[in-house]
């Protein structure tokens, strides 16, 4: 590998852009000071690394921890644009299928100067945990599913789909590790479910989504039973201290193990008669409590079979993250047909003003006995939902915190120490700047994309704007199709009453938006997340904030047609806030016609094909129209040549092909149901060639 010293490796960062911009196309008239060798290596992590990956099963959200290690070399100080780092995973369920491209996410990152903490030690490396949101496939709990996950780290380049080797794209200022996670089994079809009596239930509701089971099951009172039977049909079977005894003396763990969670009350426990029962639990398993006390008692910060790897923060959605490794096939109270056990995993952050820990939540992650858990252990992720609204700052002056996340083996952390089973470790984050508040409740984001990247007259989107949870691109220009989320303040606000008001500018109505939509939190002590419907009484709504509004939803609507809307926030009678979209909710309109088409047989080898093609979309990102029925496949008119939407084409017919197709294919710039860019549509009608 090239070497570069710290100030050609800054002049590198630098050039990159202009590199991947001309590639292999003019390198030569760039000039660059940096040799193009360099750019072709890989994994230079001078600046940025991968520190941890991991599976949350609560949220089925894969995770990276990305350790970025400088102050300088991205691209510019937080009130910037910076620069973004960009995570894609792939999954191998080892069945012979090899590697799936799961997607990708990413996260902004800027210049941030290394300053003291409260110890007067530099605050660095800053820890950005990204989150994929994904949908694993599942096996039955007497299988383990163990899949290997791979996490691609790159600066300022999303990796190429599709490219789990690395071979196709450019990965300079990258990172590459593997580990294997466990994917929850699945939790219905088990042999006691009583699926054939909860069958009409079931299509009754999916039929009916908007009912809910209870009201379905208040009209057929005889499913009541059958319902609970369910419930408890889906709920594992929880291993009792005489179960777990005879389980692991074949397996040489003792009750300072398995005994953990009794022992613990040992401990904290001033009932006399509480402590009777546990010393006669004990001696019905021919167990010597006050022994076995002693030998738990200098168990401190045992990771023997667990440890704590990283611990970072989601900048994109606000929560902490913590990344653990579970070690040994067994010792977790019961295998993936159990309830098993928890790992928990307490958070804290240090304010800098005046150097105190406060506790941010205790959350934790199911572990279970794998007798085939692989050498490098399964990796798992706990993820805390946190608003970080009150510790914000402008730009001008960033804001690194200290965050101590203890690990806690069946019991919950009691205090910022372990105590028998976990460790602790330590780390830095960094928060987004404060959004401003000085003109009261604000409309952060509409449609997915932040109100700062919207056109404020066109209602377009602006160049460089991003989606806001996954950092994906959105086109410039782009309209808005299907539904609209709005995020807002809900934390500042919550409680507090707010109108979302919608005036349709091109022909002047006006409607208070007063659906009822739903929001989604964490339960952190159940450990699952939670569903809160949100109604607009006399079209006003309530803020529901901190973790039961865990993406800070304020509105979620459908405006139908292709209009461009004024979308209002009211508070407190007042409009504090608005915002212009424009909607396209029509998809290009594709016409496509092949002069003498008839039966598609019709068409002799080596003749001429020609025909006359339409593409009808205001906002077009652009369009191909493409033939396979020639000799080499062929690029017949494209809006990147500049050809005109509207026009005539002809081609010679393949010498040697049987058949092919015309391809009309065209993409819009239009965001849809405030998540993605919308994928395009295409016709392509075939072609079938003859001798005669």
């Amino acid at each position: 590998m090239e070497k570069l010293n710290e100030k050609q490796l800054l002049v590198a960062r630098e050039e990159f852009r202009p590199f991947l911009t001309m590639k292999n196309k003019g390198l030569s008239k760039l000039k660059l000071k940096t040799s193009l060798n360099f750019f072709k290596q890989q994994f230079n992590t001078t600046y940025e690394s991968l520190g941890c990956v991991g599976y949350n099963p609560t949220f089925k959200q894969l995770t990276a921890t990305i350790n970025i290690k400088r102050a300088t070399g991205y691209s510019g100080g937080l009130c910037t644009n910076g620069s973004f780092e960009y995570v894609r995973f792939y999954m191998d369920y080892q069945d012979g299928n090899g590697w799936e491209d799961m997607g990708y996410v990413g996260v902004n990152v800027h210049d941030i100067p290394t300053e003291k903490d409260c110890s007067n030690t530099n605050e660095k490396p800053i820890n950005y945990t990204v989150r994929l949101n994904i949908n694993p496939k599942k096996k039955f709990c007497s299988t383990p599913n163990l899949p290997i996950v791979r996490a691609v780290l790159s600066w300022n380049s999303v990796p190429e789909p599709n490219d789990p080797d690395l071979t196709a794209g450019t990965y300079v200022w990258s990172d590459k590790k593997d580990v294997q996670v466990q994917i929850e089994p699945l939790k219905f079809f088990i042999p006691d479910f009583p699926l054939v009596q909860l069958d009409d239930l079931f299509n009754t509701a999916i039929l009916n989504p908007s009912v809910s089971f209870d009201k379905l099951v208040n009209i057929n009172p005889n499913l009541k039973n059958a319902l609970q039977d369910a419930k408890q049909a889906v709920v594992p079977k929880a291993y009792n201290f005489a179960e777990l005894n005879a389980l692991y003396k074949k397996e040489n763990i003792g009750p300072e193990r398995f005994g953990h969670k009794l022992l613990k009350q040992v401990q904290s426990s001033n009932q006399l008669a509480n402590l009777t029962d546990i010393n006669d639990l004990f001696e019905l398993n021919s167990l010597n409590l006050p022994e076995i006390l002693v030998n738990w008692n200098n168990l401190n910060c045992n990771t023997n079979y667990e440890e704590l790897l990283c611990v970072g923060a989601d900048y994109n959605q606000e929560a902490l993250v913590g990344t653990l490794k579970i070690k040994k096939p067994s010792g977790y109270s019961g295998n993936l047909c159990s309830t098993g056990s928890k790992e928990y995993v307490s958070f804290w952050i240090q304010t800098e003003d005046n150097c105190q820990w406060k506790h941010a939540g205790t959350t934790f992650v199911n572990a279970y006995d794998i007798a085939s858990i692989p050498s490098d252990g399964i990796h798992y992720s706990v993820v805390l939902p946190y608003s970080f609204e009150g510790l914000k700052q402008d730009c001008e002056n960033p804001q690194v915190l200290k965050v101590r996340a203890i690990l806690s083996w069946n019991t919950p952390p009691q205090g910022m120490n372990c105590s028998n089973y976990g460790n602790v470790i330590e780390s830095y984050v960094q928060l987004k700047p404060q959004s401003s508040t000085a003109n009261g409740p604000k409309l952060v984001s509409v449609g997915g994309v932040s109100t700062d990247f919207i056109n404020t007259s066109s209602g377009l989107t602006l160049g460089g704007s991003k989606f806001g949870f996954n950092m994906h691109d959105v086109t410039a220009d782009s309209a808005f199709a299907g539904t609209i989320v709005i995020q807002g303040l809900t934390n500042t606000y919550k409680g507090q009453k707010y109108k979302i008001k919608a005036t349709n500018l091109d022909t002047g109505d006006t409607k208070y938006i007063n659906n009822d939509f739903v929001v989604e939190g964490y339960d952190e002590v159940a450990g699952m997340t939670t569903y809160d419907t949100s109604s607009a009484p006399g079209d006003e709504y309530t803020y529901i904030g901190d973790k039961k509004n865990t993406y800070n939803v304020i509105a979620r609507f459908e405006l139908s047609g292709n209009n461009k809307w004024l979308i209002e926030l009211e508070h407190l009678g007042a409009i504090v806030d608005s915002q212009v979209i424009q909607m396209d909710n029509q998809s290009p309109i594709l016409t496509l016609d092949i002069d003498n088409y008839g039966n598609c047989s019709h068409f002799k080898k080596g003749v001429i094909i020609t025909g006359t093609y339409k593409v009808e979309e205001v906002h077009l990102s652009h369009f191909t129209l493409s033939t396979t029925a020639t000799d080499v496949n062929q690029v017949l008119k494209s809006s990147l040549a500049g050809d005109s939407t509207n026009g005539s084409f002809m081609f010679t017919a393949s010498t040697s092909k049987n058949c092919g197709n015309i391809r009309l294919s065209a993409k819009p710039k239009t965001v849809v149901n405030s998540v993605e860019m919308h994928k395009g549509v295409a016709i392509a009608p075939n072609i079938c060639l003859s001798d005669n």
